[in-house]
């Protein structure tokens, strides 16, 4: 008896094996087991790098609104709320110059929320309340603006054959009804389809963000998560819901009561390993493109302004010695280990 329930034990546990080998992933069995072990940030990523951005009164940062990172390792920072002006960084750090200016000229903006580099090395800079998209190409001039209908949403995001898309999730604070949260552009403005309809949950929230809530694989899909609501919906680039991934997390909860915030989510992010990241209330919830469940409530507060290639890409403010004076951050590098 006792070694017919050795035998059975043998038979589930390698039942069990075979079926997390067999799990339709870009990742490998090994990959797998690593993700789905891991307990802290260390487990899954190491510092590559640190670069601290120059500060002038020339390139003073007050919000990193966007950020990317061009083939010479150039860093173009959007801050489109505040100082409303884009500034390039060399790969050291030092400061390059200011891309385009404020006004409504060629070339010029009122509100440079974000921005994307496409297939040439060209640089679109998504204008928010001009609702325009301006060209500049890989030396920095400018060569064109794109006059969008309708206007355009929050944040510009490229694929591999460089469509224009544009997200937006936040709640309209005069008309509180769902509108689709994705457009997509050609290359004229004109506004092809548009898909992605805002969750009606996240209308009930007494609250608005303006927070991204895209990003795009390598194979063109498209992932979508509202600020407000944790569930990771995966599109065509023709905008069909291919499937929908979300877990049911202790982490999070939508507050909807008079004086209360909800909770902000911060993503989806893709890095070419084949992963889609969530950050929800401080901590990490990890997919791959299949929407496997790879690992979950791996703690990490600071705040991502972007991926590149299979690295995080952090900011860090440091305070000042002297209180007039307030540095821009650093921008810290997270490679993927495993």
């Amino acid at each position: 008896m006792r070694k017919l329930v050795i035998f059975m034990s043998l038979i589930i546990f390698m039942s069990c094996v075979s079926e997390k080998a067999t799990i339709d992933s870009p990742l490998t069995p090994s990959e797998i087991q690593k993700l789905q072990n891991a307990k802290t940030i260390e487990d899954i990523f190491g510092k590559e790098s640190e670069i601290q951005l120059a500060t002038s009164a020339e390139c003073a940062i007050a919000l990193i609104t966007d950020m990317e990172i061009d083939a010479k390792g150039n860093y173009i920072v959007a801050d489109g709320w505040q100082q409303k002006a884009v500034f390039i960084f060399g790969p050291d750090g030092k400061f390059m110059k200011e891309l385009g200016k404020q006004g409504q000229g060629p070339g010029e903006y009122s509100t440079p929320v974000s921005i994307d580099i496409n297939s040439k090395q060209e640089i679109l800079v998504a204008d928010y309340l001009s609702s325009r998209i301006h060209v500049y190409d890989k030396n920095f001039n400018f060569i064109r603006s794109i006059f969008c209908k309708p206007r355009i949403h929050y944040f510009i995001h490229l694929n591999s054959r460089d469509e224009i898309f544009m997200y937006s999730g936040a709640v309209l604070p005069f008309r509180r009804e769902s509108y689709n949260t994705i457009l997509k552009y050609d290359d004229q403005g004109k506004t092809i389809h548009s898909f992605a309809p805002l969750p009606e949950e996240v209308l009930d929230v007494k609250f608005s963000a303006t927070q991204d809530g895209m990003t795009i694989d390598r194979n063109d899909f498209i992932y979508e998560m509202n600020p407000l609501h944790y569930n990771i919906r995966k599109f065509t680039p023709e905008g069909d819901l291919v499937k929908s991934f979300t877990r049911k997390t202790r982490l999070f909860k939508i507050i909807t009561e008079d004086g209360q915030a909800p909770i902000i989510v911060y993503g989806p992010y893709y890095l070419d390993k084949g992963l889609i990241i969530a950050q929800v209330s401080d901590h990490l919830e990890i997919y791959d493109t299949k929407g496997n469940f790879m690992a979950g409530e791996i703690p990490f507060s600071s705040k991502i302004i972007g991926t590149h290639g299979n690295c995080f890409l952090i900011e860090s403010w440091e305070e000042s010695k002297k209180p007039e004076e307030q540095p821009n951050p650093k921008i810290i590098w997270l490679k993927l280990k495993i």
